[in-house]
């Protein structure tokens, strides 16, 4: 049989496996089936809904699977002309969100039918003619629909365009176009393309200025907000899988330390979820001044009876709580440092740590897109169970499940463009721990953008310490 034939087989067998496995997920947790024509979102559109493992894996394998397929069976010249006008995807996508489309769409009478292009001129006064071919292209990614030749209405992933969601807040990110820009300029810079250091990328480049990303921002508050809301909105959309895909209750009985803690919203949030734990956010007096803010307005009254305090604490000064009785949790911050950075970081970290203390590190773990053709292609029966755990990919599926890890793969690549942060495979961060005298005990996925890293001192220092 052909080789590409083969592969064909397998991943329909492998796309049919993951629907019908999603289909009767939905079926067991008692949700409505799917349509893009709703006139609502659906429930699994809500970021407050953890999907069951079994239907949240089968979801992503059915996205790797289609886009594998597309692929595929794609002409390649079509493909190459697609990313020939994807710059277009952002900006008809602002047009949507700046100029207030989306939220008139979002209000038509009736959302079946949507509204005509004349009716949108009048409303936003623009050229109906023009806004015909942004909503046509809009309409080839699913945003909208023509219900009649120039009337248009939202399909249901339009609706986290509007006003207040996550999705939208996501996309006011400002300025990645403009960084993306200047990616090819950057690889290829004659000083530039060998560093590691953060100011020297390409925002610097387009904002002509000598200062690291999170100074920069301090000087435009034009941008701070739209720039803090844009990384609160990934926390927000993956928060139900941090809280429970990771065993915070085996925490309990010691202080968890939240290094570089920020704002606190982690803190706060498991402090809400598992009122037991007790928490000291540490981090500069800026930061600190904020997630005081946070406690008193989230959670009332924390401060005070000693749940969810804070101190200042320099991550790279010795660390200032020592012993047995605290646990220490770095979430989205060692990414933003150099291997050389990270190890000293951690090793403060080692040296303050006790013998039964855990170090936990929320972070990505890139996973190589290594294709191999053979796998287990029913590995969605296996995830019976409310514990839940990454799908081993099928055959011709790439290890990363391919376009169903592009948003985390593009954050990444994202957050290296802003200011060189470093995207670690599970190989780069067990070779991190140790060199700054930890062991890396065990890697716990989560349905989230991140996972966390679990470590502790090694069995050698413990037996001297004891």
């Amino acid at each position: 049989m052909d080789d590409k034939l083969q592969e064909l087989d397998a991943l329909q067998r492998t796309l049919n496996h993951s629907i019908d496995t999603f289909r009767c997920e939905l079926v067991a947790a008692g949700l409505p089936p799917l349509s893009l024509q709703a006139t609502e979102p659906h429930p699994l559109d809500d970021a407050n809904y953890l999907p069951p493992p079994r239907l949240y894996e089968a979801r992503r394998l059915a996205i790797a699977s289609i886009v594998q397929l597309k692929s595929l069976l794609q002409f390649p010249f079509e493909k190459a002309s697609e990313e020939a006008y994807a710059v277009y995807d952002r900006a008809c996508l602002d047009v949507m969100i700046y100029t207030g489309l989306a939220d008139c769409l979002g209000k038509a009478p009736d959302r079946k039918k949507g509204l005509h292009v004349n009716e949108l001129q009048k409303e936003l006064d623009m050229d109906g003619r023009k806004l015909t071919i942004v909503l046509r292209y809009l309409s080839t990614q699913g945003w909208v629909r023509e219900t009649d030749e120039g009337t248009f209405t939202l399909n249901r992933p339009g609706y986290e365009l509007l006003q207040g969601t996550l999705g939208r807040k996501r996309l006011r990110t400002p300025y990645v176009p403009e960084i993306a820009g200047t990616l090819v300029n950057w690889l290829q810079h004659p000083e530039w393309k060998y560093s590691d250091s953060a100011v020297q990328t390409p925002l610097q480049i387009v904002h002509n200025t000598d200062l690291p990303l999170f100074d920069w921002v301090k000087t435009r508050p034009d941008v701070y907000p739209y720039f803090s809301e844009g990384i609160r909105a990934v926390g927000d959309a993956y928060i139900r899988g941090t809280l429970t895909d990771y065993p915070w209750k085996s925490l309990e009985g010691k202080i968890i330390i939240d290094c570089g803690g920020g704002t606190g919203v982690l803190s706060i949030e498991l402090a809400k979820t598992f009122p037991s734990l007790r928490f000291i956010i540490q981090d500069l007096p800026e930061a600190l001044e904020q997630a005081k803010s946070q406690i008193k307005t989230l959670l009332p009254g924390a401060d005070e009876e000693g749940r969810v305090t804070t101190e200042f604490q320099d991550f790279f000064a010795p660390q200032c709580r020592k012993g047995d009785d605290y646990h220490y949790l770095f979430r989205h911050v060692l990414h933003d440092w150099a291997d050389e950075d990270v190890t000293k970081i951690l090793k403060r970290v080692a040296e303050a740590a006790g013998t039964k203390s855990k170090i936990l590190f929320m972070e990505t773990v890139s996973i190589p897109g290594i294709i191999r053709n053979f796998g287990d292609e029913t590995a969605l029966n296996a995830l019976n169970g409310i514990t839940y755990e990454s799908v081993s990919p099928p055959p011709f599926i790439p290890a990363n499940l391919g376009a169903a890890s592009k948003p985390r793969e593009g954050l990444v690549l994202h957050l290296l463009s802003m200011f060189n942060a470093q995207g670690r495979t599970m190989g780069d961060w067990k070779r991190l721990v140790e060199t700054a005298d930890l062991e890396l005990v065990k890697i716990h996925p989560m349905r989230a953008d991140v996972s966390v890293i679990e470590c502790a001192l090694p069995a050698s220092k413990t037996c001297e310490v004891c």
